[in-house]
């Protein structure tokens, strides 16, 4: 794990998110069980990001490891459900990604991880899905700030609680390997994803 902090872990710029400006993760957690049984048997690499041990609830307070994710190729970013410029934005963003795969995008996880430990409930994430009308396909999860802060460095994020209990981040979207491994990252909102698509495609086509 050690490796992946140091291969991965660079400076991001931080933007607020204080400006104004029908989901189902227990279908995702079955496919995946059902789809990876044999790849479950293999072991992870030594820099996979699903080594991370931590428990994590989805939308559906259902309890995830990331280890659950393995098997297929994992587009992942990290929001809070009460902000109101930059989260729901990067969540458009792979929203987009996943209407160019078009029937494919079953062949993909689509990941959020909450920095809102406090208040981002299973309840509440489950709303955030609906209101953001994401499909089966994605998994929302929320864990103890440890989990969370551990996650984060994994993939270069940087956040920072603010006296109101909002966050200040940095927005990146992440792409692994089936096997959890990082392959690519893009940041900002709106951004040009072509390039995390041609990877996406090419890491779906792999066995």
């Amino acid at each position: 794990m050690k490796k992946i902090i140091i291969g991965i872990l660079f400076s991001a710029s931080i933007v607020s998110c204080s400006q104004n400006n029908g989901s189902s993760a227990k279908d995702l957690q079955t496919s995946a069980r059902e789809t990876n049984d044999q790849n479950v048997k293999q072991p992870l690499p030594e820099e996979s990001i699903f080594q991370l041990k931590d428990s994590f609830e989805t939308q559906d307070a259902k309890p995830f490891t990331l280890a659950m994710l393995q098997g297929k190729p994992t587009v992942i970013g990290m929001i809070f459900t009460h902000c109101t410029y930059a989260c729901p934005r990067l969540t458009a963003d792979i929203q987009h990604i996943a209407k160019t795969l078009k029937e494919d995008k079953d062949k993909v996880n689509f990941v959020l991880v909450s920095f809102d430990a406090a208040r981002d409930t299973a309840a509440r994430l489950k709303e955030f899905a609906d209101l953001m009308h994401l499909d089966k396909n994605w998994i929302l999860l929320h864990g103890n700030e440890e989990a969370v802060r551990t996650l984060s460095v994994l993939l270069g994020v940087q956040f920072e609680k603010d006296a109101n209990g909002d966050f200040s981040h940095s927005n990146l979207v992440s792409l692994l390997d089936k096997q959890g491994v990082f392959q690519y990252q893009k940041e900002g909102l709106e951004a040009d994803h072509a390039e995390t698509i041609n990877r996406l495609k090419k890491l779906m086509a792999q066995k």
